[in-house]
């Protein structure tokens, strides 16, 4: 399990520290022109573009928005939002949020889906929303070639973070994966998580794992979860832990190294212990692909 954590640690590491974004420029598009000024917010002003859901951006350490409006000869119109996040992985975790799972999935950056009227797309550490008025039948081809021209500036897509891959494929539902970057559960102590979304014989239940820089870290978080649910369970070891907890039920959760993985809302006994060893051997089988 050591090697788990030293490799998938060198990962993540790598994963979310991909160099800052540049500066880049909105592309030209033929038969469209860009309409005024380009926009730019930063995380004191935000909420003078998206006020309702400024706060939920800054969670995920939001950098920079630049915003762009287009016409044409039509009066149609299409306007490129750009979020900048620290990292990929904080793009990935508002995307994450807002992703329609039933959506039309695209293949623009690391993924993107659409909706009529509106685009969104994943790229490195960058959010894309693209929205379009009066564009009519050709919406959807709109709004594909607006985003396919803009990723292209943008510098290298990435990939999703590769810890997904360690959940367990069966039963899991596609497009449910997320990434939670404070406050899982409610609880400031318990910091970030990602989580996926699941479904067996009739049952709907939640997959997390929870990712520390070392073994320190959480025992740290296990003392304080026990603590606060007031859990009659006083040594912290390595290991399974089945709690009681008054807001969220029982809980099961397996604690090795600097990773806590869990299972959210299932009762059934024998599938939790499926699901805790199925866990530990996809972080395995993770390890071995690296």
């Amino acid at each position: 399990m050591k090697t788990i954590c030293l490799v998938l640690s060198t990962v993540i590491i790598l994963w979310s520290s991909i160099s800052k974004a540049k500066d880049f420029k909105f592309p030209e598009i033929a038969g469209w022109k860009q309409s005024g000024e380009i926009e730019t917010f930063i995380p004191k002003n935000l909420y003078e573009y998206i006020n309702g859901a400024a706060d939920l951006y800054l969670m995920y350490d939001f950098e920079e928005l630049k915003v762009a409006e287009y016409q044409n000869e039509k009066k149609a119109s299409v306007t490129v939002d750009v979020y900048r996040h620290r990292t990929p992985l904080h793009a990935f975790g508002i995307y994450s949020q807002e992703r329609l799972p039933e959506a039309n999935f695209l293949d623009i950056g690391i993924q993107g889906y659409y909706e009529k009227g509106f685009l969104n797309f994943l790229t490195g550490p960058y959010y894309l929303k693209l929205s379009a008025i009066n564009t009519g039948p050709e919406d959807q081809e709109v709004l594909v070639a607006f985003a396919k021209r803009t990723a292209e500036n943008l510098g290298p897509k990435g990939s999703f973070p590769s810890i997904l891959s360690a959940f367990p494929a069966e039963g899991k539902q596609k497009h449910s994966e997320k990434f939670i970057a404070r406050n899982f559960l409610g609880y400031a102590f318990l910091h970030s998580s990602f989580t996926a979304d699941y479904e067996l014989q009739a049952k709907k239940f939640k997959l997390f794992v929870i990712e520390r820089e070392n073994r320190d870290e959480c025992k740290n978080m296990i003392e304080k979860y026990l603590q606060t649910i007031k859990s009659p369970r006083k040594d912290v070891t390595e290991g399974r832990y089945t709690l009681s907890d008054p807001h969220h039920g029982e809980i099961d959760l397996h604690w090795q190294g600097k990773y806590i993985w869990g299972i959210l809302n299932l009762n059934e006994v024998s599938l939790r212990l499926k699901y805790l060893k199925l866990f530990e051997e996809g972080l395995k089988k993770k390890v071995l692909s690296d």
